[in-house]
């Protein structure tokens, strides 16, 4: 069981991360915005069970292992990158639909999946998650208490709720800005160009930086 006094300060310090918009958050924001706010809130969800996945790794023990092979670590970067930046040059060659004339064409109802997919491997191949996961879960597990693999998964659950609140406000936001913009613009097609550069910044800003945490 975890320390149910030290939970306040952790959600407090949760909620505050999580609000800082990372490269998800920025991820499902363009799903929403550009696709739809289903579709935002479909990559959210693969985005949740990515983070479930790093709790799991360090839980175990192996984001440590993980995190102590710097060809690993800039492998899995790489990938993440080289993923974001597929992403990016996916969305600007998307043909809109004839009907479309502010946005991206909406997908059919089982791209649902795809976006959990893609949401789950944007955050997957992140291995600054799975970083920030090991070094701050622990932050707030009581050995003295016992059973610290199931208080890090404790932890990590409350997390993954916390950032599935903040990333589908995010996502309500985007999506209603926009509709707004949409209204406004007299150039067919223009979202998938906004959309597709900004996977391609997410992918070259993933390369740029190799310290830090970012959600």
């Amino acid at each position: 069981m975890i320390n149910f006094n030290l939970l306040p300060y952790f959600l407090a310090t949760v909620t505050v991360l999580v609000a800082i918009p990372g490269p998800t958050t920025v991820y499902i924001s363009t799903a929403s915005a550009s696709q739809g706010f289903r579709f935002g809130v479909a990559s959210c969800f693969g985005v949740m069970l990515a983070t479930l996945v790093h709790v799991s790794l360090a839980a175990a023990g192996l984001t440590a292992l993980l995190l102590a092979s710097p060809f690993l670590f800039s492998a899995i970067k790489l990938l993440g990158a080289a993923y974001l930046v597929y992403l990016g040059i996916k969305a600007i060659r998307s043909k809109p639909a004839p009907s479309d004339t502010t946005s991206v064409s909406v997908p059919p109802a089982p791209a649902l999946g795809e976006s959990i997919k893609k949401g789950f491997l944007v955050n997957l191949l992140n291995p600054k998650t799975g970083l920030f996961i090991a070094a701050f879960l622990p932050q707030f597990v009581t050995p003295s208490l016992g059973h610290v693999p199931l208080q890090i998964v404790t932890l990590g659950l409350l997390l993954v709720l916390v950032g599935a609140v903040s990333d589908v406000t995010y996502a309500a936001l985007a999506r209603t800005i926009s509709r707004a913009l949409a209204n406004r613009s007299r150039r067919p097609g223009i979202g998938k160009y906004v959309a597709g550069l900004l996977y391609m910044g997410l992918g070259v800003a993933a390369l740029a930086t190799s310290n830090g945490a970012t959600k």
